[in-house]
């Protein structure tokens, strides 16, 4: 069944959100039993969508080649100006898909409507403001017509290719990041296939449903495939025995997974788990300023993606800071209702809290939130809980600071801004990968690094043209005939250079 539209079931107050997959831009639908795989979420949620099958793979298999000469041909413009259409349409909400991720997707998310519509809010923006495209472009490859063109770069041009086909192993817990996975798939010219996280489904799926709605027979639409499978099925690797490239989100445990199963000679692009902190100076800032801008940063995604806080390094009198916290944080739960329920989350937090108060920490909570006041020996020994939970770590100098800090860590917000000056050279080679200003975590600015690396060259292939010897440039020596062989120049001296050298070896006199 193709082109149906997405429809919920309402059975004795459970809903069934009953989703398509996608096989070369075709919305597939079925309603056979059998060929459904089913998602289970709290309040009596489930979420039915055909199974992805040997037949799909085939399909996109022969597709490939064609679908890879299109999307070569297509320039920057022409993509930003498609993607510039899948944006209005999405901000106007015009689009099905759009309508789909907005109504549904905070039913499995278990995150509160305001977040995710934050998220695609964001993504619309990004879309219509066709600039973006070709900073992150220049950003990370070195120009903006890198993909289009042939780019004077010392004694060579340079061009960027595409790989190919990119497969998106697609995040569940951050809806900006599954869809911003996908447009950088396409703004490289590769082809899409996007495995759906069993966690949020049907933010990104609604994505790419709105990209095929803008315009079917576009040939970005008509590359695009989408589906899930369990990560036991074989099909799984099926997916990316047929990749140029795989990109993956995730968790320890699924990256370690994923990483096996891919071939050499193919990138394996990780965004794997990172975990975040803020530094604050209260005696050279606003008390309330350095509290709500925490909140901030911490609480939004529930504390689930990489760059929220989770650990706060605090230098000064935290009395009036912390009575600060309490009032931002019950402001924030108010406005931004803490929506998961899951008995699984819940006594995780209730572990660390207790962990906390056997070792003699101060804690401090509600329902939605919580505050640790570590002492100075724990360091990072607290497991974090997520879900809302600051943990504090009083200091006496930021120097203290830098033992916190490991490989895993990504981003730092610091308040105020001048603390970044002073220790960003001792934080760095410590483990940050992203120094921010406190409040503004989840906003990347253009050109930033995402877990220190430029992660979009591992999409394409750095193709490079040398320039002929005819042009000797501003390196190299002259050579009066450029026909004479090097090893008939080189041959006499160097041969009597290693007889030299292979006789006083054996005098012993080296």
């Amino acid at each position: 069944m193709k082109g149906k539209m997405i429809f919920i079931d309402i059975i004795y107050e459970k809903m069934i959100i009953k989703l398509p997959k996608i096989v070369n831009g075709n919305v597939i639908y079925s309603e056979n039993v059998s060929d459904l795989v089913k998602l289970f979420y709290p309040n009596d949620v489930e979420v039915h969508i055909p199974k992805f099958t040997s037949e799909d793979v085939s399909q996109i298999k022969e597709a490939k080649q064609e679908m890879n000469k299109e999307l070569s041909e297509l320039t920057v413009s022409n993509i930003a100006g498609f993607l510039n259409d899948v944006g209005n349409g999405w901000l106007e909400y015009r689009w099905k898909g759009r309508r789909l991720a907005s109504r549904y997707s905070p039913y499995v998310t278990q995150f509160s409507d305001i977040v995710t519509e934050a998220d695609f809010k964001t993504m619309g923006d990004f879309l219509i403001q066709r600039f973006h495209i070709y900073d992150q472009l220049e950003a990370e490859l070195g120009n903006e017509r890198i993909m289009d063109e042939w780019i004077p770069r010392q004694m060579c041009h340079v061009r960027a290719f595409p790989r190919g086909l990119c497969l998106h192993y697609l995040v569940g817990n951050l809806p900006i990041a599954a869809i911003y996975s996908i447009i950088r798939g396409i703004m490289t010219k590769n082809i899409t296939v996007a495995k759906l996280p069993s966690r949020d489904p049907i933010s990104s799926l609604g994505f790419l449903l709105s990209i095929i709605e803008t315009d079917p027979n576009h040939p970005i639409s008509r590359s695009l495939s989408a589906g899930y499978w369990d990560h036991k099925d074989s099909i799984g690797q099926d997916v990316i025995d047929m990749s140029d490239v795989v990109c993956a989100w995730g968790g320890y445990n699924a990256m370690s997974s994923i990483k096996k199963m891919v071939p050499p000679n193919i990138p394996f692009i990780e965004y794997g788990p990172k975990w975040s902190c803020s530094v604050i100076d209260l005696d050279k800032c606003d008390n309330d300023a350095a509290a709500y801008r925490v909140i901030e940063d911490s609480c939004f995604y529930d504390q689930e993606a990489c760059f929220n806080t989770q650990r706060v390094y605090v230098r000064g009198n935290m009395t009036e800071f912390i009575k600060r916290l309490i009032y931002h944080f019950r402001w924030f739960s108010e406005h931004v209702p803490y929506c998961a329920n899951n008995i699984d989350i819940s006594a995780t937090r209730n572990l660390a809290i207790k962990e906390a108060q056997y070792v003699g920490c101060k804690v401090i909570y509600e329902k939605d939130w919580a505050i640790i006041v570590a002492k100075h020996e724990e360091k990072n020994n607290i497991t974090h809980p997520f879900n809302r939970t600051l943990i504090i770590h009083p200091v006496d100098d930021f120097n203290e600071v830098t033992p916190y800090l490991d490989k895993d860590n990504q981003s730092m917000s610091v308040y105020p801004w001048e603390l970044t000056n002073i220790y960003r050279d001792t934080w760095a080679p410590a483990g940050v990968c992203r120094f921010v200003e406190l409040g503004w975590s989840r906003m990347f600015r253009s050109g930033f690094t995402h877990d220190g690396e430029y992660k979009l060259q591992q999409m394409v292939r750095i193709v490079c043209i040398e320039r002929p010897w005819t042009d000797r440039g501003k390196y190299y020596g002259l050579r009066k005939n450029l026909e004479e062989h090097w090893f008939k120049e080189l041959h006499p001296g160097m041969r009597k250079i290693i007889d030299e050298r292979n006789a006083k070896e054996d005098r012993g006199e080296i």
